[in-house]
């Protein structure tokens, strides 16, 4: 039985040998072929729902952005009160 050792290495030969293959200076590289054949068609299959999660998660994160900058400015508001009443 390999112990388990070995796996490890054989692992990291692996994962060395997909790097080398996604960073090919070759028109074919694992790079082009994963994203022609997996990530594009993937996107393009989904794409209206990918838009609709990413136009929910900016609306959200503009309505925090503003919540922020109201709260911001109220406190500068209620620093520069506080600071005026001590002088």
């Amino acid at each position: 039985m390999p112990s388990p050792s070995s796996y490890h290495a054989a692992s990291h030969s692996v994962q060395c040998g997909f790097l080398l293959w996604c960073m090919a200076p070759s028109p074919s590289n694992g790079a082009e072929f994963l994203y022609k054949r997996i990530i594009r068609p993937f996107f393009l299959k989904h794409q209206s729902q990918v838009d609709s999660v990413m136009k929910d998660l900016k609306d959200k994160a503009k309505e925090t952005a503003d919540a922020i900058t109201k709260e911001a400015k109220k406190a500068t508001v209620n620093l520069l009160g506080e600071e005026k009443k001590s002088t």
